[in-house]
């Protein structure tokens, strides 16, 4: 199947950078946004983005900016959903009645759980693929501008049901040729590294980020030493977690460097403090400007909640990784627990661990 229709869900950092990005490649992209406001300033803007960073400096056209989405998925062959996990239900629910079986629905990222969560809500008989993290280190300066610090990163896909993975894959790889096939869905959800250093550095930051409103570099200030122990420990946790359903995984430093996100010495160094501090890419970026940001919400959410599910399911004890969630809902006055991608979202409520290994593919 020749790809030439792309949509793309989402206009956030992730969403403008995929659409300049496919753009730029020769393809036809639709950009779909619940935004009024945006979709107003982008239709007047002649739906040009201008880009900076890896790419150089120019301008792109967009084909098409909607918040219609029975208009985005027309003719659609691959739609690219780049939205936070908190607003997966929402987009995943407004495409179902437009969403057919000869799509491929491509989730960057699928975050923790993402491409499970979006079969339950679809039903039988999609295709669906997810990666382990966005494909770009991206920010929007604007409404109509974006700066792109990496890109064509090697991000771990997956695809449900696994059995699907030949076609599938080859599929998303003809429009993202620098992806890395997973097993299943089960390896790249447990291959979601931002979940790894996101909420540990939050929480344990969490004064820092309040009285300086976020004025320092997340990764680079604020991963200590100490809070590279953390990540260490729970990055264990993570793989433990993984190898009891067959997954057997690189640690955190070495998916980092997968991911063009630390260099080769960040990777052998095997040590969380090490490979933050050699990641170049991820150097310049700021803290949250509050403790009600993504990377509390979403890695909570869509990256602790669904691991330390599975883990727990399969009697892997994830103490780190609990206590976490726990101090993260005491924080945010939340219940991650509920709010989170659990087993029952992810349709596996019912199913013992070695019934989920089967059932992905």
């Amino acid at each position: 199947m020749k790809i030439k229709n792309i949509t793309v869900l989402g206009a956030g950092h992730g969403g403008y950078a995929a659409a300049a990005d496919l753009t730029l490649r020769g393809f036809i992209v639709t950009l779909f946004t619940f935004s009024e406001e945006k979709k107003r300033i982008l239709n007047e803007n002649g739906n040009e983005i201008a880009y900076s960073g890896v790419w150089g400096e120019g301008r792109c056209r967009l084909n098409t900016v909607t918040n219609d989405m029975e208009e985005a998925l027309d003719g659609a062959q691959i739609v690219v959903m780049t939205v936070p996990g908190p607003g997966h239900e929402k987009y995943l629910s407004e495409i179902k009645p437009y969403f057919t079986k000869e799509m491929i629905l491509y989730m960057n990222p699928g975050h923790s759980g993402g491409a499970l969560h979006a079969a339950h809500i679809l039903g039988n008989g999609f295709q669906i693929a997810e990666s382990n993290t966005l494909s770009y280190i991206a920010r929007k300066r604007s409404d109509t501008e974006v700066f792109v610090s990496s890109s064509d990163k090697a991000v771990k896909v997956g695809v449900f049901p696994a059995r699907k993975t030949k076609e599938v894959f080859a599929a998303v790889q003809a429009v993202f040729p620098h992806i890395v096939c997973a097993e299943n869905v089960l390896e790249s959800t447990f291959c979601n590294i931002n979940a790894m250093f996101h909420p540990p550095g939050v929480l344990l930051n969490a004064g820092w980020i309040e009285h300086t409103h976020g004025d320092f570099k997340f990764y680079y200030e604020g991963i200590t030493e100490s809070i590279g122990n953390v990540i260490d420990r729970l990055d264990e946790e993570r793989r433990k977690a993984a190898r009891a359903y067959g997954i057997h995984l690189s640690d955190f430093g070495s998916g980092l460097y997968e991911a063009g996100s630390t260099s080769r010495e960040g990777m052998e160094a095997h040590c969380a403090y090490t490979a933050c501090q050699e990641s170049r890419a991820n150097k310049f970026i700021k803290a949250p400007e509050s403790l009600n940001h993504r990377y509390m919400h979403e890695d909570i959410c869509s990256g602790l909640v669904p691991m330390s599910e599975l883990g727990r399911l399969a009697g892997v004890e994830v103490p780190v990784m609990d206590a976490l969630i726990i101090t993260a809902g005491a924080l945010m006055k939340k219940d991650y627990r509920k709010e989170g991608v659990s087993l029952e979202k992810m349709g596996l409520s019912e199913k013992g661990y070695k019934e989920i290994i089967e059932y992905v593919y």
